[in-house]
C-alpha cells in the first residue's frame, strides 16, 4: 500500500471522527499496516501538509476542524467527485481570472474548480470589487462545460444557481432566512452576504458558448469591511464558525447539480418568493442608462420587468439593481 493511500485513509478516518481521539492501534489494524506506517502518515499530514492533527500518548490522534481550505478535505467531503479537477490556493488575485486562464489553455470536459482562501482582486458583476479577506469567507469559481452546446439562458442560470447555493447555506445556518436581490446577490437582513457572477466562454467555430464560469463569494464570519461596504454588507454569522471545507464542498456540488437542473420551475418560484425587490421602487443600472421604477415581476427567463416612471413596462435580461426601497421626489408610481 502506497504511503499516499495510507494518508488518504487516515484523513478520512479522522474526518469521520472529527475532534475525537482515534488510537494508532485502531488505525493500524483497520488499514492492515504497521504502527510505524501510521506514524509516518500522521507526521507527513502534520508537517508537510499542515493538517491540524494533535498527537497524545495513550490516546492517539485527533484532527481538529481545519481553519483553512485544503484540497484533500474538500475532495473527501465531496465523495472524491473532484479528483484532479480541484485547485486550491492560499492567495490569488481572483479565482475567476484563474478559471479564465485555465480554460484558454485546456479543453474542459468536466467541471473544474478553483478555490482560494484569499483574493487580492476579487470581483463581481461589472468588475465591481468583492472584498475577500482570508479565513472568513468562501471564494470559488467553477468552469462548467457546455458539451451539448445547449443554448443557455444566463439570467435563469444565475437565479437557479443562487437558489441551489442557499439550499446549502440553509443547511449550515438553519435559523437564517436568505433573500435575493436581482439578479446575483444573496442577502440576509437586507444586507449582502454573497454574490454570484456568471460568464460565458464563447467558441467562434461552434458559434455557441462552450462553457460557463460561475464565480461565488460569500461572507461567512467577516467582521470588518471597508468603509464603503460596511453599510450594505455583513457576514452570515460572526460567531458561528462552520466547517468551511465541508461547506464549500457541498456548495460546489450544488452548483454542478444546479447547472444541470437550472430550468426547474421550482427554483425560479423559490427565487421569486425570496426576492427583496419585487413590489419595491428600484434603480436598475443597465450599463447604458439607469432605469427607475417599480419591480413588477421576475420573468420565466430570469429577467426583471419594471414599471417605469412614465407608466410603461419594460423587461431587462441584464443589468444590476443598485438601489431599492427609496422614494421618488415629486413622483409616484402605483
Amino acid at each position: 500500500m502506497k504511503n499516499k493511500s495510507t494518508q488518504e485513509k487516515v484523513v478520512l478516518e479522522l474526518l469521520t471522527n472529527l475532534d475525537t481521539w482515534v488510537s494508532g492501534d485502531y488505525l493500524a489494524k483497520k488499514f492492515q499496516v504497521s504502527r510505524e506506517t501510521i506514524w509516518k502518515a500522521i507526521n507527513n499530514l502534520k508537517n508537510k501538509r499542515d493538517y491540524p492533527i494533535v498527537s497524545r500518548k495513550k490516546r492517539g490522534y485527533m484532527l481538529h476542524t481545519a481553519p483553512y481550505l485544503e484540497a484533500d478535505l474538500i475532495n473527501i467531503y465531496s465523495h472524491k467527485q473532484l479528483t484532479d479537477n480541484l485547485h486550491v490556493f492560499k492567495e490569488v488575485t481572483s479565482t475567476q481570472d484563474l478559471a479564465k486562464q485555465f480554460s484558454s489553455k485546456h479543453c474542459i470536459t468536466r467541471p473544474t474548480v478553483f478555490v482560494a482562501d484569499k483574493q487580492t482582486n476579487g470581483y463581481g458583476r461589472r468588475g465591481r470589487s468583492f472584498y475577500s479577506p482570508p479565513t472568513t469567507g468562501l471564494y470559488l469559481s467553477i468552469i462548467l462545460p457546455n458539451q451539448q452546446q445547449t443554448v443557455i439562458q444566463p439570467g435563469l442560470l444565475t437565479t437557479g444557481i443562487a437558489v441551489s447555493i442557499t439550499h446549502v447555506l440553509e443547511k449550515f445556518y438553519p435559523n437564517k432566512e436568505f433573500q435575493f436581490k436581482w439578479v446575483n446577490d444573496i442577502y440576509l437582513n437586507y444586507h449582502k452576504v454573497g454574490g454570484i457572477i456568471t460568464e460565458s466562454i464563447f467558441d467562434l467555430e461552434l458559434g455557441a458558448a462552450s462553457a460557463f464560469i460561475v464565480g461565488v463569494g460569500i461572507n461567512l464570519t467577516t467582521v470588518k469591511f471597508p468603509k464603503e461596504l460596511a453599510i450594505k454588507a455583513q457576514a452570515i454569522d460572526n460567531d458561528n464558525s462552520v466547517n468551511r471545507n465541508q461547506l464549500i464542498a457541498e456548495i460546489i456540488q450544488a452548483i454542478i447539480n444546479g447547472f444541470l437542473d437550472y430550468t426547474n420551475p421550482q427554483l425560479l418560484a423559490e427565487y421569486r418568493k425570496k426576492s427583496i425587490v419585487l413590489g419595491k421602487v428600484v434603480s436598475l443600472n443597465t450599463g447604458s442608462e439607469v432605469v427607475q421604477g417599480v419591480a413588477q415581476k421576475i420573468e420565466d427567463n430570469g429577467g426583471i420587468t419594471i414599471k417605469r416612471i412614465d407608466g410603461t413596462f419594460q423587461t431587462f435580461t441584464s443589468g444590476e439593481v443598485i438601489k431599492t426601497g427609496f422614494k421618488y421626489k415629486g413622483d409616484h408610481i402605483g
